[in-house]
């Protein structure tokens, strides 16, 4: 298996304005992972104030790359249990990944 990501600063159409501020685009990990030739894509935003930007989301990817390429992808459940494990501190990350898990196995 191997991971590809890609960071992406999305641009709103409007800005969005709510009681902590307001936003124009909205910072954004997308990440593809490939199985034997198939590739699924998932993606997380950057949510400021759970102070997780995507900076972070792909220091720790980086961090564990190697047992993310490593690991014997046969079911996305399996994925998710050994992604909530390997990055407990970062859910954004986990749920990309698990996104593309998914979107690999239905293809």
């Amino acid at each position: 298996m191997r991971i590809h990501y890609k960071q992406f600063s999305l641009p709103f159409i409007h800005p969005f304005t709510i009681s902590r501020g307001t936003k124009t685009h909205q910072p954004t990990l997308v990440v593809a992972i490939e199985h034997f030739g198939i590739i699924g894509y998932g993606e997380a935003p950057a949510i400021s104030y759970y102070d997780i930007p995507v900076e972070k989301m792909i220091e720790d990817l980086e961090s564990q790359r190697a047992m993310l390429e490593k690991y014997a992808f046969t079911d996305p459940e399996r994925y998710w249990h050994f992604l909530h494990h390997l990055f407990p501190k970062n859910s954004f990350l986990v749920c990309a990944l698990d996104i593309a898990g998914w979107d690999c196995m239905e293809k």
